[in-house]
C-alpha cells in the first residue's frame, strides 16, 4: 500500500539500490531506517516495537529467522504472560497458560503448555518440559527430558539430563544427575557426580564421580570417586575414593583417602582411615555399647582357658611402618583356626574382607581372658580348700603321734618300774 497525499493506491513498490547504495527513512536530522546495498544490513535507530502484548492469542509480534519462530513472548489470555523466548524454535503458539518463563537457546521450552516460573539457558534445555515449573536449566540439554517435574536446577551440561518427574533436585557440573528419572531431593557437585542415579532419593554427592548410585536412598559422598553406590542406602563416605567398594550395603560409615569397609554388600560397617595408616588415637578411652537390651541369646562364654592357653602370642612389625615399631597380638589365621578347634560358632571376631584379608577384632578376647582367670581362681580356691584340709589332717595326725608317743612312753615308764621292783625282790 502507498500512501500519498492522504490518497491510498494499492500498488507494488520496488526499489533497486544501486552498488554500495543505501536506503534511507529519515527526517531532517534523523536516520530512523537505514539499509545497506553492500552489507545487507539493516540499522533501526529507534525502538523496533512488537505487537501481542498481553492482547491476544496470535502469534503478532514474533520476529522469524527462516521462518521459524525465533523471538516471541506468546502466552493465553488465562495467563499473566511475561514469558520470554529467544532461538530457534524456542517456546510454541500452543502453550495454554504458561507464565513467567525465560527461554533462551535452539529448542528450548518447545514443549511447554502450562508450566511457570522455569527458566532455561542453552539449546534443548527444557525441552520436553510441559507442566513443571520453577526449573532453572543452564547448559546444553540441562533438564532436557523433564515434563512435569518441579524445583530443580541444572548448572552444566548435560546436566539432569534424564529427569522426567523428580523434583527437588540441584545438580552443578557436566553430566551431574544424567540417568535421573524420578530421583528427588537430591545434591549433585562435580562431573558426572551422581551420573548413574534413576530414582534414589534424598542423595548427596560432591566430587568428580563421586556416587555412582542408581536407587539408593539418604546417601552422602565426599571427595572425587567416593562411593560407587548402586542400591545401598543411608551410607555416609568422606574423602577421595572412600568406600569405593560399596555396592548394596547400608547405613556404612567410610573415612579418609582410599578408606573402605571390609564387604561392599554388607550393612553397619565402619571403616576410619586405609591400610596405610600407622597410628590412630583418641584423647579419652573408647566406649563401647553393651547395654543388655542391645543384645540377645545371651549366653555363658564357652571359651576359657583352654582357649586361651592355645593361642600364640606374637611380636611383628607392620609392612607400611616405616618406623618399624614392634607390635603385640596374633595371626587371625592361626587364631580362627583355634576358634574352630575350640567348637565357636560364627564367631564375630574374626572378618574378612572382599579381598580376602583377615582382621581381628581384638576386644572379643576379653571375656574368653576374664573366663580363664574366673577358672584358675576356681583351681586355686579348691587347691587352697584341699590343702587347708591336707594341713588339718596333718595337724591331727601331728596329734594322733604325740598321743601315740606319749602312751609308748608311759608304757615304757611303767614297764622299767616293773622291772626295778622284780629285780629288787
Amino acid at each position: 500500500m502507498l500512501l500519498l497525499q492522504g490518497v491510498l493506491f494499492s500498488q507494488n513498490i520496488t526499489n533497486t539500490l544501486g552498488s554500495s547504495g543505501l536506503f534511507k527513512i529519515k527526517d531532517n536530522s534523523t536516520e530512523f531506517f537505514t539499509l545497506s546495498q553492500l552489507t545487507g544490513t539493516v540499522t533501526i535507530a529507534k525502538t523496533l516495537e512488537l505487537g501481542n502484548v498481553l492482547s491476544s492469542t496470535s502469534t503478532i509480534g514474533v520476529i522469524t529467522k527462516g521462518g521459524e519462530r525465533f523471538i516471541h513472548n506468546y502466552f493465553t489470555p488465562n495467563s499473566n504472560g511475561n514469558n520470554t523466548f529467544v532461538g530457534l524454535y524456542s517456546g510454541n503458539f500452543t502453550m495454554s497458560g504458561a507464565s513467567y518463563n525465560t527461554a533462551m537457546g535452539v529448542s528450548t521450552m518447545n514443549s511447554l503448555t502450562t508450566g511457570n516460573y522455569n527458566s532455561g539457558f542453552g539449546i534443548n534445555s527444557l525441552r520436553y518440559n510441559t507442566t513443571g515449573s520453577l526449573n532453572s536449566a543452564f547448559g546444553f540439554q540441562t533438564l532436557s527430558s523433564n515434563t512435569t517435574g518441579s524445583s530443580n536446577s541444572a548448572f552444566g551440561s548435560n546436566s539432569l539430563n534424564d529427569n522426567t518427574n523428580g523434583v527437588n533436585n540441584s545438580a552443578f557440573g557436566y553430566h551431574t544427575l544424567y540417568n535421573n528419572t524420578s530421583g528427588s531431593y537430591n545434591s549433585a557437585f562435580g562431573y558426572s557426580a551422581l551420573y548413574s542415579n534413576l530414582s534414589g532419593n534424598s542423595n548427596s554427592s560432591f566430587g568428580y564421580y563421586s556416587l555412582f548410585n542408581s536407587t539408593g536412598n539418604n546417601n552422602s559422598a565426599f571427595g572425587n570417586y567416593s562411593l560407587t553406590n548402586t542400591t545401598g542406602n543411608n551410607n555416609t563416605a568422606l574423602g577421595y575414593n572412600a568406600g569405593d567398594g560399596i555396592t548394596t550395603g547400608s547405613n556404612n560409615l567410610i573415612l579418609g583417602y582410599n578408606a573402605d569397609v571390609p564387604s561392599g554388600t554388607t550393612s553397619n560397617q565402619v571403616r576410619i582411615g586405609n591400610t596405610a595408616v600407622t597410628y590412630a588415637g583418641v584423647q579419652v578411652a573408647w566406649t563401647i555399647t553393651s547395654d543388655r537390651r542391645w543384645k540377645s541369646n545371651i549366653a555363658n562364654s564357652n571359651l576359657g582357658l583352654d582357649f586361651i592357653t592355645k593361642l600364640r602370642p606374637v611380636s611383628y612389625t607392620r609392612i607400611n611402618d616405616d618406623k618399624q615399631k614392634t607390635e603385640y597380638g596374633f595371626i587371625a589365621q592361626e587364631l580362627e583356626e583355634t576358634l574352630n578347634n575350640s567348637d565357636a560358632q560364627n564367631p564375630g571376631m574374626i572378618t574378612i574382607d572382599d579381598n580376602g584379608n583377615y582382621e581381628l577384632r581384638y576386644n572379643d578376647l576379653l571375656a574368653p581372658i576374664v573366663k580363664s582367670i574366673q577358672e584358675l581362681k576356681s583351681e586355686n580356691d579348691k587347691l587352697k580348700e584341699e590343702n587347708s584340709n591336707l594341713a588339718e589332717e596333718v595337724e591331727r595326725l601331728k596329734n594322733i603321734e604325740e598321743r601315740i608317743t606319749m602312751l609308748e612312753l608311759k608304757v615304757l615308764k611303767e614297764s622299767t618300774f616293773k622291772e626295778v621292783r622284780s629285780a629288787e625282790k
